[in-house]
This record gives C-alpha cells, sequence and structure tokens, in this order.
C-alpha cells in the first residue's frame, strides 16, 4: 500500500515538474521572440509621440516662415525653440501648438516693426511673458 501511494505521489511530483518546465520554455521563447522580433521589450524615454510632435513643431514653424535653430522637449514636457535671430520660445505641451505659433508668428512681426529683439517668449502661462534683451 505505501509503494503505491509514493508511485502516486512521485508521478504527480513528476507532471508538476513537467509542466513547470513546459511554462518556463514557453514565456522564454515568447519573450526572446518580442524581444528579436518585436523589439517591445525596449522603451524609449522620449516615445514616439514626442519625436513626431517636435517634428510636427518643426514643420509647423517652416510653414509660418519663422526661422530657428532647434525643436528640443524641455523636461517638463514643453518645447523649447531656439529662434535664429537669437531667443528663445516655450511653447507649452498642455495648450494646441497651432495657435501658439500663429501668436509667435504675429509677435515676432510685429517686434520687428518696432525695432526689438526678444530674449526669451514663454506660451507655458494665460498670456504669453515676453522678455527683452
Amino acid at each position: 500500500m505505501k509503494k503505491r501511494r509514493n508511485k502516486g505521489l512521485f508521478s504527480l511530483l513528476k507532471l508538476l515538474v513537467f509542466i513547470l518546465v513546459l511554462f518556463v520554455l514557453i514565456a522564454a521563447s515568447y519573450f526572446s521572440y518580442l524581444y528579436y522580433f518585436k523589439k517591445t521589450l525596449i522603451i524609449s524615454p522620449l516615445g514616439k509621440i514626442s519625436i513626431s510632435k517636435a517634428s510636427l513643431i518643426s514643420d509647423a514653424l517652416l510653414k509660418n516662415q519663422i526661422s530657428f535653430n532647434s525643436v528640443e522637449i524641455a523636461s517638463d514636457s514643453s518645447y523649447m525653440i531656439s529662434l535664429s535671430e537669437g531667443g528663445q520660445v516655450i511653447l507649452s505641451s498642455s495648450k494646441e501648438i497651432t495657435p501658439q505659433i500663429n501668436s509667435l508668428q504675429l509677435i515676432l512681426k510685429r517686434l520687428t516693426m518696432e525695432g526689438k529683439r526678444i530674449k526669451k517668449l514663454d506660451f507655458r502661462f494665460e498670456k504669453p511673458v515676453l522678455s527683452f534683451e
């Protein structure tokens, strides 16, 4: 009677080990498939949306004939634009980009007519904050 009980326990133990090994092999295969073919395990800190948003801003600036050197993403998720004539513009990521760029174009035209140059223009607030050189 003890031999039968030991045999039953031993075969149950063998079955559990087999299921565990099978699970580990399937999980390893799945993760290696994701790593080598899908590359989803590597997550970019910037993300695809941020990169495409910066290129959209660059395109909108070119479309509005605003000359700039670079568009960067700041640590607070705002966009920092370095203007060609000097000066820096900060766009808010929580607001629509197009109206901010349209306002930027209008402000730059008006300041050019007045002969003034900006040092910093910040659109993150309710009303743009402007500082001169």
